[in-house]
């Protein structure tokens, strides 16, 4: 009986030790799966931000363009202004020269 009782205790000894091992496996797969999930939820966040970059960069690319032909429109129609004040008043230039040297 006592030697009975001795190997229900060693056996119990073993069927801890096991599940020690068991959960120390479980834990360190765990922390395994763990690390992975996190690698693939840290890839995920940098496709997300390199994705949300060039949408970014071709955002601000589009809109310099449109201001920069605006600006572009702007200066062409200033400098044609310029061109016919500048013309109508070269006319008037000519004509005031030559009536001056007609009249002397």
């Amino acid at each position: 009986m006592v030697s009975e009782a001795i190997q229900q205790i060693k056996d119990a000894e073993r069927g801890a030790e096991e599940l020690i091992r068991q959960a120390r496996a479980e834990g360190k797969k765990a922390i395994a799966d763990a690390h992975e999930e996190a690698a693939r939820l840290l890839e995920a966040m940098r496709v997300s931000a390199r994705d949300e970059e060039k949408s970014l960069v071709e955002t601000a690319r589009t809109t310099a363009e449109t201001e920069a032909a605006s600006i572009v429109a702007e200066s062409k129609s200033g400098v044609e202004d310029v061109r016919t004040r500048a013309e109508s008043k070269v006319k008037d230039a000519v004509s005031k020269v030559l009536g001056s040297v007609s009249a002397a």
